[in-house]
């Protein structure tokens, strides 16, 4: 595959996949999305290759899906393109990296959002710049969080927070939830993610490969994969029922009519106060 949205590269026994959409916060277009899958295919299967990391260019890991065409689409449309393997927009994404059987380690910096957030909790282990902040804030305007995973990582109680107000946390919060498996500035990321892809690669690749299994395993016999495509339906069924909440309808009204960036304007404007400790002051 000729590769337009990612770096791909292979320095046995890391393989490196870079997400490359810089101007648009490396947001997860369906044409990245299958690039990613090719890129993680081949590693998954190289005998050279023991470690996967999936990294991003600029100054965001990534601002989650790319909901920039605006479709409109009822909810039956919407759940066929969440829950159909083709589009790699639903469950088939997060199997892309669940069902990996390389471990898979997110390095991240700046904002992890929304389907950003929910594609690194998807991978094996995560180490974060202190920049980087978290959220789902994209529950704000649209219906459940897609994969609904948080119950299992953080627990109920924060769980209920974060999906209840849709506020971003930093990474010394992430870090206290166990979010992230640990925090280094900015300039050092790139030397931990290696130290640790190092140590992994010592061990037998077939040790890995089975306790990656067992973990989720563990993870499948508590439901994890029923409450992940649950969560597409419940996510579809919200999005495009506009008549049962205000608040969806004029932020789909503002982005049909206005385009994006104003309805995203007006949705900040509401959160003003909550989002405050981490937007930059007006001039």
């Amino acid at each position: 595959m000729d590769y337009q949205h990612i770096l791909y590269a292979k320095a046995a026994p890391v393989a490196t996949v870079t997400l490359n959409r810089p101007e648009k916060l490396n947001a997860l277009s369906v044409e990245l999305q299958l690039e990613v899958r090719d890129a993680l295919e081949d590693a998954g299967t190289d005998p050279e290759i023991r470690v996967i990391v999936l990294k991003a260019t600029g100054r965001a890991f990534s601002a989650g899906f790319d909901i920039s065409a605006g479709e409109r689409q009822d909810g039956v449309q919407m759940r066929a393109r969440l829950l159909d393997g083709k589009g790699f927009n639903g469950t088939a994404w997060w199997d892309v990296f669940w069902n990996n059987p390389k471990p898979i380690i997110a390095q991240i910096q700046g904002y992890c959002i929304a389907g950003g957030m929910a594609t690194a909790m998807f991978c094996d282990l995560r180490i974060c710049a202190e920049d980087a902040k978290f959220g789902a804030p994209e529950i704000r305007t649209g219906g459940a969080y897609i994969p609904a995973v948080w119950p299992w990582v953080i627990g109920m109680t924060k769980a209920r927070e974060l999906l209840y107000t849709g506020n971003l946390i930093d990474a010394a919060e992430a870090k206290r939830l166990d979010l992230v498996n640990q925090v280094v500035a900015l300039d050092e990321l790139d030397a931990a993610v290696a130290a640790q892809a190092a140590t992994i690669a010592k061990l037998p690749a077939s040790t890995v490969q089975y306790n990656k299994k067992l973990v989720n395993m563990a993870y499948e016999l508590m439901g994890i994969r029923q409450v992940v495509e649950r969560s597409q339906e419940l996510q579809a069924l919200g999005a495009t029922s506009p008549g049962s909440s205000p608040e969806i309808a004029t932020f789909q009204e503002l982005q049909r009519n206005e385009g994006l960036n104003a309805a995203l304007a007006w949705n900040a404007e509401r959160f003003a106060d909550e989002d405050a400790w981490f937007r930059r002051p007006r001039s």
